[in-house]
Formats: C-alpha cells, sequence, structure tokens
C-alpha cells in the first residue's frame, strides 16, 4: 500500500510512504505536471539525481521496504497564460495547479510584473498591489457569494 500525506495543491510538498509486508521491488511512477519547472523526488531524504522533467512521469524501480518514503516536490510557482495568441495581454495568473481569480471590482489598471508578486495573504487568499487599491483573488473552492472573473487585460 502506498500513503499520501500532502496539503497540495495548497503546498507544492507530497509525501508517499510504503506500507509493505515484505520487502517488493516494483516501480512507482510519480506525474510531474507540465507546470512543475524544478520539481525534484527525494526517497528517504535523499534527493534523486535523474532529472525530473515536467509534463512526464518520473519512475523509480528499486526494492521497496516498509516506511521507505518519497517526497515529491512541485514548485507552485505563479505564472500566466494568456486567453489565446491574439490576446496575450489578456491572461489569468496561476499558481501552480490553482488559478487565482481577481475578486470585484477587478476592472483596475494592472501589469503583468504586478500580478506575478501576488502575495498570501492567509486563508486561502491573495493580494495584488494595484497602483490604486489592492486586489484580493481566490482560487475557485474559496470564492462563495462574490463576483469574480478568470482574466485580467494587463499592460506591461
Amino acid at each position: 500500500m502506498l500513503v499520501q500525506k500532502s496539503s497540495y495543491p495548497n503546498d507544492g510538498m507530497i509525501e508517499f510512504e510504503f506500507s509493505l509486508s515484505k520487502p517488493t521491488d516494483l516501480t512507482a511512477s510519480f506525474r510531474i505536471s507540465a507546470w512543475a519547472d524544478g520539481a525534484s523526488i527525494s526517497v528517504n531524504g535523499k534527493r534523486l539525481t535523474t532529472p525530473v522533467l515536467p509534463g512526464t512521469f518520473a519512475s523509480i524501480r528499486r526494492e521497496w521496504k516498509n516506511g521507505d518514503r518519497v517526497e515529491v516536490e512541485l514548485p507552485l510557482k505563479m505564472r500566466l497564460e494568456a486567453v489565446d495568441a491574439r490576446n496575450p495581454d489578456t491572461v489569468a495568473l496561476l499558481r501552480g495547479p490553482l488559478v487565482l481569480f481577481p475578486i470585484a471590482p477587478a476592472s483596475r489598471k494592472i501589469t503583468r510584473r504586478q500580478l506575478l508578486n501576488a502575495t498570501n495573504a492567509g486563508a486561502g487568499k491573495w493580494q495584488v498591489e494595484t497602483a490604486s487599491t489592492p486586489m484580493t483573488m481566490l482560487p475557485f473552492t474559496a470564492i462563495e457569494d462574490e463576483q469574480y472573473s478568470t482574466y485580467l487585460k494587463v499592460s506591461g
């Protein structure tokens, strides 16, 4: 049995622990998301030296013993994704797998840099400093009755 412990997607560290009745030779494969540039894997506290490539499965073949641990670290970096190629200035802000939605009113002038510098305001909220007033951003699961949008028009 393989047990997963994490608070993913809020934290990029995911721990797996093997619970085995006897040592078992097998290949364990871990999905590395395409956005997870800089991901790493450790086995029993030792970081693997083989490259971990985004958009692939990282496979580890070995004899696993009861209590062996695998730590998969997926960096949750901020990034912008354009709505499409023809509208590169209409973007969504993502952190790891989560889209962060601007809570109304979101019709402020904002730059790419301001979005990418969003700070964690606690309780699942993110704060973006703009020239006028701060803008709150939330992952979809934290939105209740607020008005929100997915994309923002950016300058610069």
